[in-house]
């Protein structure tokens, strides 16, 4: 395993702080406990790496791994006497989940000298994959003094024509491996597409997307039409070339002038995923208002004010407002950086029940679908979310929920808990 230092990347602040307050007690799940993950919940784990796939070759694929530094523990218990961590990578690629299929599985374990570390630790592990086939990544990353280990599944698609994965983004000035597919004004990168030969690239620019989705018992089909782009133009391709996003939307890279699909990036403002600003925090709010209540915010000369007061009078109390708006928005905060989409993370299915419902305690993930489950601890009431692979045009693959009338008692129950000004989660 090649490891690599990089500097801490403020996407990390949030997970060493965040922590969900619930006002319902509940339990995890104990059925299927083998082959369920502890995903999107940063409270049920210690290590919160971040993964990335890139098809380097016809025969190779390389997963790119980071996290934090201080989530590691280092002891002079080596005949060194150094401060060292040791740490272990179990992992398993599945041709066919289902079939018990297995491509590739290793175990590999290293040593890590704080001395020589920065906030960050980076590694890559080569993974054997073919074109035309889509894989499951299993993988488990342990650290072995603490004892303490996070496991994972990801998809390796290399089924689908120009998709993300053919793609690799180095920021800049620190030529590094760029895990997060949204940049900022001004912020420059590099792109590196393995085999390309063409000395232009172009660049499809779409507005961004604002349609939320629909709440999950409804059955009616939401019209999301694929627009044309605002604009379309070329610059030269290299992969020492500098590239920059300019205002808010979706950039497509793309090698075929007439087909917009490739690598997509987007550029959600200068706070993105943070929610710091009154115009941050008031469109997550069209979950839990009525369309009449949104609409007399909007036009408010002092948002600010406006959304202060509205959390002020459902939370009756400056404390428990406090509470309410640190839960909620961390909620959204964390779906833009678990659900990275064409559109903000808060906007997408999952994001939409994360926000009103918390983080799943137990999720089973294959190569076309995660399922969420739920209990209540206090009636046993069991609830699971099915969310299918589905085609987005921009990014490629997205999840879509299965939507079912019988989710309409949770969801209101949800909704009608944040108005009372009771922070709910499940």
């Amino acid at each position: 395993m090649k490891l690599i230092c990089s500097r801490l990347s403020y996407l990390f602040l949030f997970v060493s702080i965040f922590v969900f307050s619930s006002c319902l007690s509940l339990r995890p799940v104990t059925n299927k406990a083998s082959s369920q993950l502890l995903l999107y919940n940063p409270g049920k784990t210690i290590l919160h790496p971040q993964y990335k796939i890139y098809h380097s070759s016809e025969t190779e694929s390389i997963l790119f791994l980071k996290f934090l530094t201080s989530e590691v523990v280092f002891n002079q218990a080596n005949p060194q006497v150094k401060n060292q961590a040791r740490l272990r990578v179990i992992y398993t690629l599945y041709s066919s989940l289902a079939n018990n299929e297995i491509a590739q599985r290793d175990t590999q374990q290293f040593v890590i000298d704080r001395e020589s570390l920065s906030d960050q630790i980076m590694a890559s592990v080569k993974l054997s994959t073919t074109p035309g086939k889509t894989y499951l990544l299993d993988i488990t990353l342990e650290d072995q003094i603490r004892q303490s280990l996070v496991r994972d599944r990801i998809l390796v698609d290399r089924f689908q024509p120009e998709n993300q994965q053919d793609w690799l983004v180095l920021s800049y000035p620190e030529n590094k491996v760029a895990f997060e597919q949204f940049f900022y004004p001004g912020e420059s990168f590099r792109l590196i597409k393995q085999n390309s030969k063409s000395e232009r690239v172009y660049i499809s620019v779409f507005p961004p997307r604002n349609i939320l989705p629909l709440p999950p018992f409804s059955l009616d089909e939401q019209p999301d039409n694929i627009p044309l782009p605002d604009s379309t133009f070329y610059m030269a391709y290299s992969e020492q070339l500098l590239y920059k996003l300019g205002g808010q939307g979706i950039y497509v890279f793309h090698f075929k002038p007439d087909i917009a699909k490739g690598l997509c990036l987007t550029q959600f403002g200068d706070r993105y995923p943070q929610v710091t600003q009154p115009e941050d925090m008031l469109p997550p709010l069209q979950y839990i208002t009525t369309h009449e209540e949104y609409q007399k915010l909007i036009p408010n000369p002092d948002l600010k004010g406006a959304v202060d007061q509205f959390w002020l009078d459902k939370g009756k109390t400056f404390g428990n407002a406090r509470d309410l708006i640190r839960v909620y928005y961390n909620r959204v905060v964390f779906a833009n950086l678990y659900f990275p989409s064409s559109k903000q993370g808060w906007k997408t299915d999952r994001g939409m029940i994360y926000l009103l419902l918390g983080p799943p305690l137990s999720i089973e993930r294959t190569e076309t679908r995660e399922t969420w489950y739920y209990e209540a601890s206090e009636t046993g009431e069991k609830i699971t979310f099915e969310f299918n692979l589905t085609d987005d045009y921009w990014i490629g693959n997205d999840f879509k929920l299965k939507r079912k009338e019988e989710f309409r008692p949770i969801w209101n129950k949800a909704v009608d808990s944040w108005r009372r000004g009771k922070i709910f989660s499940m």
